[in-house]
Parts: structure tokens; sequence; C-alpha cells
């Protein structure tokens, strides 16, 4: 398993579309943790649904053990599937069928 530190760096709500912005950083040891290992350790730490959790950015400079995350946590799954862009939902669903 890949050691995975994460830290929250700032939440802000966003009450106009039910979802709150989340900025954090990841420490890891190999290589760049995907889409999937990120939500479920958003989800551990923010004590939140994997389903309401969607990553948007996983920013990581050359050689550093280190990723800046941007993602949003949404109040219900239909303001998710309003908001988010389609092309997400294609990257979950893969990243859900390589988990099983």
């Amino acid at each position: 398993m890949i050691s995975l530190e994460l830290k929250i760096i700032d939440v802000k709500s966003e009450p106009l579309l039910s979802r709150k912005l989340v900025k954090a950083q990841v420490e890891f040891e190999k290589s760049t943790p995907n889409y999937a290992e990120v939500t479920s350790l958003l989800s551990a730490n923010l004590k939140a649904e994997e389903k309401l959790i969607a990553i948007r950015h996983i920013y990581n400079s050359f050689g550093a053990r280190k990723a800046d995350i941007v993602a949003y946590i949404y109040s219900d799954e239909a303001k998710k599937q309003l908001v988010e862009p389609k092309l997400k939902e294609k990257k979950d669903k893969k990243a859900k069928e390589a988990k099983k």
C-alpha cells in the first residue's frame, strides 16, 4: 500500500452551488495518486461520501513528492450531476471498474 498523507489547506463554502471547495496537499512515496485514491482519502478525512466528491485537479511538480489538490464536496448527488462535466463521470467509472 502506498503511504499517503493528506493535509487540508482550505475549505470554502459555496452555498449557491451547494458545495464546498477543498484545497489540500498530499504527500506520497512512489507515484502521484490517482483520482480514486485521492477521493477515498478525502472521504475518510472529511467524513463525506465518496460519490459526493469531485476531484477537479491534482497539481504535481516534477520530482516533488507533493501534489496540490482542488476538489468539490457536494451536498447531494443531484447537484453534482447538474454541475460537474460528463468527462469526470467517465473517469470515475473507469476508476471504479479498475478497482473491481
